[in-house]
């Protein structure tokens, strides 16, 4: 049986259904939520996601690929949140709660809840990083 990994954990590609493949749950600038953190409502937006996901379910849709980077103020524990309330499957691109993170990914991201890392990045990169988050290697390229 093959499988995806979702937000929540494994799921048989057979039961995918229609599928959008690039969403993002919630996007924010970098730095917002740190320095004013009472322009974000987590229940506010925990809510407001669940209608548009179970909207989404009424109009046949069974799986999101949410696409949200880091840059883009991607919280996994945020987009589990919204997953276990939803009726629509959510695929997490670059990260899972469930995973652990590879060589390949620098220790700073590995550091915060909401920058776990995904198996999906390939462990044999050829990027390595040192102690500090900085590239191993020929210069900074």
């Amino acid at each position: 049986m093959t499988t995806v990994e979702t937000a929540l954990g494994s799921l048989a590609t057979a039961q995918l259904g229609p599928t959008l493949m690039h969403e993002h749950i919630v996007t924010r600038s970098p730095g917002v939520h740190e320095n004013w953190p009472h322009l974000f409502e987590r229940n506010a937006i925990l809510a407001m996601a669940q209608r548009k996901l179970a909207d989404l379910h009424t109009r046949g849709i069974r799986t999101i690929v949410d696409l949200t980077t880091v840059d883009l103020g991607r919280d996994i524990d945020l987009i589990a949140d919204v997953a276990r309330r939803s009726p629509v499957q959510v695929i997490v691109a670059t990260t899972s709660p469930t995973t652990s993170c590879p060589r390949s990914v620098p220790p700073a991201s590995r550091r915060t809840r909401s920058t776990r890392c995904s198996s999906a990045i390939p462990a044999r990169s050829s990027r390595r990083w040192d102690s500090r988050g900085g590239r191993q290697g020929r210069g900074s390229g």
